[in-house]
């Protein structure tokens, strides 16, 4: 009786135990962190075996657009600091979880063998020119006020010479289709990208400087996960991984 009773009280007991409920993470991010996030996002998924990270990657503005029309997400992470702010005085982001983790350089890239550019001021000469939209892409923000203060914007404008993308990636994919005669990105997605030439490294006195903040969105519904998500995005072992995609340090 003992033999068989054995058996039949671990299985009563096994019963009784629920088997742990996945748990997926909505990450809402700048889409020039996408290589860099992919990475994290599986080294996180190795050390919560089970729970899953779901990226959306976009422009900055359109994914706090997003937010604010109560689209799903966890965690925020934006190209600058005007999002996160604006999100925060709506109330959206969790008291205290706003943390900045990385910087980022602008640079001018052409398509490989295109023309030589030695400054912002031959832009003028060319026939078109890429920038993020300045409104919800902060790469086009940082592109139009170095353009501003190199006093070259308004001849751009005026010219119809500037074009511009939805996001980061899209005015990087504009140059090496060769459908522009150059454009400004990140230094990341330069270094990234194929069929571009880094022509010009856009001094970083003509912007304000660039900060990659991450924050906890208030109505989050992983609350514990997405704290520890941000702990891995600022860890030595997260911060070791932007930096080997190009990102910079915050001093």
């Amino acid at each position: 009786m003992r033999i068989i009773a054995f058996p039949l009280a671990i299985l009563f007991l096994f019963l009784q135990v629920k088997p742990a409920t996945a748990a997926e993470l909505f990450v809402s991010s700048a889409i020039s962190l996408r290589e860099a996030f992919l990475q994290i996002g599986a080294s996180f998924e190795r050390k919560h075996p089970g729970d899953k990270v779901i990226f959306n990657f976009a422009a900055s503005g359109e994914l706090a657009l997003q937010i604010e029309r109560s689209a799903p997400a966890d965690v925020f992470v934006s190209a600058s600091n005007t999002e996160m702010s604006r999100l925060q005085s709506k109330q959206l982001i969790a008291a205290g979880s706003v943390k900045a983790f990385a910087g980022n350089r602008l640079v001018l890239i052409v398509p490989s063998g295109g023309k030589r550019i030695n400054s912002l001021q031959q832009l003028t000469t060319l026939e078109s020119l890429a920038i993020g939209n300045p409104a919800t892409v902060p790469a086009g923000k940082y592109a139009a006020e170095a353009l501003k203060r190199a006093n070259v914007y308004s001849q751009l404008v005026s010219g119809k010479k500037l074009i511009l993308s939805e996001s980061v990636r899209q005015a990087l994919v504009y140059v090496q289709s060769g459908n522009v005669d150059a454009g400004i990105v990140y230094a990341t997605d330069g270094l990234a990208g194929k069929k571009v030439d880094i022509a010009l490294i856009i001094p970083d006195n003509l912007h304000e400087p660039i900060v990659y903040p991450i924050a906890l969105l208030r109505d989050s519904k992983q609350v514990e996960l997405g704290r520890a998500f941000i702990d891995l995005v600022t860890s030595l072992e997260g911060r070791s991984i932007l930096k080997s995609k190009g990102f910079l340090p915050l001093q």
